[in-house]
């Protein structure tokens, strides 16, 4: 009767790992890309749900093949027409749909199937990369009139971002709060000189493993106005970009700093895709075998592999209650194998193979 019990324990745990793998590899697959604002006006017999809807499944992918691919816009909107942008959809959601004053408009989310559209991509040899960046910090700052404004109303400049959907790139954008101690910590004028340990002291508080100053200059003239932006590494203190309008109307100010954020931001993703190709053309497989004794043990290794970014890829090729064999694409055994000692992983290396299991000391 033990014997039975031990078993069917092993089988129950086998079969709902077999189902996390399942949820998980499907959470995996979902590309999403939030806040697609549809506008149309009201007319009679016609059903402008569905016309916005298939609108927003052209829109979404139009934006995230811009995300994950170097390809200018002109040929993401080739690619596009290309397609039958539902074919790749597997899910959507409707947020504050209304119909009023003759017009009709509605906030759109739109989720793709990352495996079916990536498989596209590389039937027409177009190189792409759709990991998530890491968390970075951005720190708006106004100079406006030979005023530095960061924390103080108004701030337009940071009030594009707070709008602005933080997750709406490849790279996890985040914002300080304006708490008291943010403003302790640091100041307008401490931001732009790049302080340092200020800067870092801020970062740590938001979990962000960057920081970038974003300081945006305007100067007005016959009731016009020309703005431009400098982005700084508030961590090692490099210029990184920058872009300027000109001649812009007072009702146009506010569109105009949203098209200089959205201009830094695809900018940004695309420093992060390069990146990443790059690395993936020098990058080298290894054959990974998991030990764990209990299911959270599993858990904490498979989480650390899937988040971690020294591995670019990973395949589970075989998994069981007690190991698990897992193919990853990573850019240095030795750095990865460094990364897991640190993190208290117990590790055996032999050639292009690890052995790996938690140690709970």
């Amino acid at each position: 009767m033990k014997t039975f019990n031990i078993i069917k324990f092993e089988n129950i745990f086998l079969i709902f790992l077999i189902y996390f793998f399942i949820k998980i590899s499907f959470g995996t697959n979902q590309a999403v890309v939030k806040n697609i604002y549809i506008e149309l006006e009201l007319k009679e017999n016609v059903d402008h749900r569905t016309i916005a809807i298939e609108t927003s499944y052209k829109i979404a992918l139009s934006r995230y093949l811009k995300w994950i691919t170097l390809k200018e816009t002109s040929d993401i909107i080739n690619l596009v027409d290309l397609l039958e942008a539902r074919d790749y959809v597997s899910g959507y959601s409707i947020e504050n749909e209304k119909y009023k004053r003759e017009k009709y408009s509605a906030l759109i989310t739109v989720t793709f199937e990352k495996n079916k559209l990536e498989k596209f991509l590389e039937s027409k040899n177009i190189e792409f990369f759709s990991k998530k960046g890491p968390k970075t910090l951005i720190i708006p700052i106004i100079n406006f009139e030979q005023r530095l404004i960061l924390w103080d109303d108004p701030n337009p400049w940071f009030d594009v971002w707070l709008r602005r959907p933080l997750d709406s790139n490849l790279n996890l954008f985040t914002l300080p709060t304006g708490e008291a101690d943010d403003l302790i910590t640091l100041s307008a004028q401490d931001a732009v000189n790049l302080k340092y340990f200020k800067i870092k002291k801020l970062a740590n508080k938001y979990e962000a493993e960057q920081a970038y100053v974003l300081l945006v200059n305007v100067e007005s003239y016959n009731e016009k106005f020309n703005l431009s932006v400098e982005v700084y590494n508030g961590l090692t203190q490099d210029f990184i970009f920058s872009s300027d309008i000109e001649n812009i109307e007072i009702y146009n100010f506010d569109y105009n700093l949203n098209v200089l954020a959205d201009t830094f931001a695809d900018y940004f993703d695309d420093l992060w895709v390069k990146e990443n190709l790059d690395n993936i053309n020098s990058e080298t497989k290894v054959l990974a075998e998991i030990s764990y004794k209990k299911y959270n043990e599993w858990i904490k290794i498979k989480n650390f592999l899937i988040n971690n970014e020294k591995i670019l890829k990973y395949n589970i090729l075989i998994i069981s209650n007690k190991n698990a064999l897992i193919e990853l694409n990573i850019l240095s055994i030795d750095d990865l194998v460094e990364d897991l000692e640190r993190n208290r992983f117990k590790i055996y290396k032999k050639e292009n193979n690890l052995f790996i299991s938690k140690d709970e000391s």
